[in-house]
């Protein structure tokens, strides 16, 4: 009887040694929203609700009414003139990378968000003929915003900001060739022209409005364009 009873008592003190099992947490899904807001004003939502918001633009110069209220995390502005750099659409208190601000690594709410000037004329780098191209990493995938570039990138240009995933640029300031090259520079999977042209790079026309989510197994393996529709 005593051996049955010191057997007992193992047997519970080894129960109660065991880790309780907890109900499993459903995974967060790593999608990022993009949404067209008219002009060149882009807002891209990640997965955990951080906000950048690109080139916000005056009244009269965009077609339509920015909404209200306006909030992000970060403003980008490629380029210094009303229709890209109207802060004052903004409600909230964001970080502003504009300008001299916005080259080199800033860090907005843990996501590392690099400028690289690419200047009109490389030889006479002045604010006037500045662009920046904007990259980040946002869920998986690596974004670049390029405003509207006047020339391809350099030797220097590539290497700091790499190969992209998501390539939004406006091409109308490029010749055909041109912007050729700079896709082959930056070898996006996909890319997203936000100016009035089309493209001719396996080209998908999204009918479904202007705002659509997507993750990074949804990208094509092949460098394939996405046009919004207004």
């Amino acid at each position: 009887m005593r051996r049955l009873a010191l057997l007992a008592a193992a047997a519970l003190a080894l129960a109660g040694c065991g880790t309780p099992e907890t109900p499993t947490q459903p995974s967060v899904r790593r999608e990022t929203q993009i949404e067209w807001l008219g002009n060149q004003c882009y807002r891209f939502t990640s997965s955990i609700g951080t906000t950048l918001l690109a080139n916000p633009y005056a009244a009269k110069t965009g077609g339509r009414t920015l909404p209200a209220p306006l909030k992000g995390d970060a403003v980008l502005i490629t380029a210094e003139r009303p229709d890209f750099n109207n802060i004052n659409a903004i409600d909230d208190q964001p970080s502003v990378l504009r300008g001299g601000v916005g080259i080199g690594v800033n860090n907005v709410t843990g996501i590392k968000i690099l400028g690289v000037p690419n200047y009109r004329n490389p030889e006479m780098p002045t604010s006037d003929g500045m662009n920046l191209f904007f990259t980040w990493t946002m869920d998986g995938m690596r974004f670049c915003f390029a405003g509207v570039p006047t020339r391809p990138l350099d030797t220097e240009q590539i290497s700091q900001i790499g190969t992209v995933d998501v390539l939004l640029f406006n091409p109308e300031a490029l010749s055909p060739e041109a912007r050729s090259q700079v896709v082959a520079q930056l070898r996006p999977r996909l890319v997203i022209p936000t100016g009035a042209r089309g493209w001719t790079i396996g080209e998908v026309r999204f009918s479904q409005g202007s705002k659509f989510g997507f993750t990074r197994e949804m990208l094509p393996q092949q460098t394939t364009t996405l046009l919004l529709n207004p």
